[in-house]
């Protein structure tokens, strides 16, 4: 799946790894670095960017499938609920 959101591509199956990382320089506001830290959960300046980061990704991954139309009428989605709906078992 692959969504456009705000002129950036975003492909869901892309995992971010090591071998994909780029090294810069960053100039961070301490108390800000440590509060998301302690939020996210993570130590270090490096854990915490990244982790915010992929954050942001995520949560506009979620936000471009809440405008994805899929259609269903509500009598298509009573049919879906029906229990004893057959589902190929």
């Amino acid at each position: 799946m692959t969504a456009t959101i705000n002129k950036l591509r975003i492909n869901d199956s892309v995992r971010y790894t090591s071998a994909m990382a780029k090294h810069t320089s960053l100039y961070l506001e301490e108390e800000l670095l440590r509060d998301a830290g302690e939020i996210l959960g993570t130590s270090g300046p490096t854990g915490t960017v990244k982790a915010a980061l992929e954050d942001v990704v995520r949560r506009a991954r979620l936000k471009s499938l809440a405008s994805w139309e899929i259609g269903l009428t509500p009598a298509d989605l009573e049919e879906l609920r029906r229990p004893d709906l057959d589902v190929g078992k």
